[in-house]
Parts: structure tokens; sequence; C-alpha cells
């Protein structure tokens, strides 16, 4: 996750949030962490918002990945 935030430092970005939820690290009991960096404006209509959720199986179950990136506001 730490990685995917460095990356968009060289893009014109001005916010992101990265939530990851399932059986992290193959522990029994499911959790859900997030990161999150700079301005994300959800309640703001106006605001150009990218979001995409992809799901990554895992030898322990089905991992969930959810991506909100805040581009400009218009």
């Amino acid at each position: 996750m730490k990685k995917a935030i460095e990356l968009t430092k060289k893009a014109d970005i001005k916010g992101i949030k990265i939530q990851i939820a399932g059986r992290l690290a193959g522990k029994e009991i499911a959790r859900a962490e997030c990161i999150k960096k700079g301005r994300l404006p959800l309640q703001t209509i106006r605001a150009k918002i990218d979001y995409c959720c992809y799901p990554i199986r895992t030898i322990y179950g089905v991992l969930g990945v959810k991506i909100w990136i805040f581009v400009e506001e218009e």
C-alpha cells in the first residue's frame, strides 16, 4: 500500500485512499486496513474521484482491495 502511495506522488493527484479487507497475513479473524494521503472529499459532488475495487484470491481466502483517487475539483 505504501508503494502505491509513493507512485501517486509522481502523478498530479490530490489525494488517495486504499483499503484492504480480509484475512490479512493468514490470520483467523478478518480485519480491514486503510491508508489515506491528501484530500478526499467524498461528500462533494463536483469532485472528480476515481474508484475501483478488486478481489484477490489467496490460499487463506479472498482479500478485497478498494482504491479512491482524487484527481481534481471542477
